[in-house]
C-alpha cells in the first residue's frame, strides 16, 4: 500500500454467549458501534439463517486478499480492475479438539489488462502476503484463481 507510513492500526469486534455450548446462543458485533449478528451451535454445524466465527473468517480473508491482490495489480503497473474473491472455511473435529484446518479461495479477476497467467502468479503472491492468510498459516490453503 503506497503512501501509508508504518502505522498500528487497532480494530474492534465483541461477542456475548449465554447458556451452554448446545442450547446457547450468542452475538457478535463488528466495530464499537456494529450490527449484533446472532450465531449458535446450530450455526456452526449446519445451515441456518445465523452467521457464525467461521463465515466472518472467511469473509474477512477473502475480503483482506482481495484488497492484497488488487494492490499487487497496481503494483505490477494494471489497472486493478475487479476482483471477486470468495472463501470457503473447513471447520473440522480431530482429537483434540475443532480446528480450522482449510481454506480454500477461488478469485476471479475482470477488467485487468495482463494475463490469466500474470494474475495467477499476483493472486498466488497475494496469498501468502495477505495479513489474513499469515494469521490463518496453521491451515491449509489453497486457491483458485482466473480472470474471467
Amino acid at each position: 500500500m503506497k503512501g501509508i507510513a508504518k502505522m498500528k492500526f487497532l480494530k474492534h469486534a465483541s461477542a456475548i454467549w449465554s447458556g451452554s455450548v448446545p442450547t446457547g446462543t450468542g452475538s457478535m458485533k463488528l466495530g464499537k458501534n456494529g450490527e449484533s449478528l446472532p450465531f449458535s451451535l446450530k450455526s456452526r454445524i449446519e445451515e441456518v439463517t445465523m452467521t457464525n466465527p467461521e463465515e466472518l473468517i472467511g469473509a474477512a480473508h477473502a475480503g483482506c486478499f482481495s484488497m492484497a491482490l488488487s494492490d499487487l495489480i497496481e503494483g505490477a503497473g494494471s489497472a486493478p480492475g475487479v476482483v471477486e474473491t470468495s472463501a470457503k472455511v473447513t471447520l473440522e473435529q480431530r482429537s483434540d479438539g475443532f480446528w480450522i484446518s482449510e481454506i480454500h479461495l477461488t478469485v476471479r479477476g475482470s477488467k485487468q489488462e495482463m494475463t490469466n497467467d500474470e494474475f495467477k502468479i499476483l493472486a498466488e503472491k497475494a496469498k501468502l502476503t495477505c495479513p489474513v492468510s499469515k494469521l490463518y498459516s496453521s491451515a491449509i490453503i489453497t486457491l483458485d484463481a482466473a480472470l474471467s
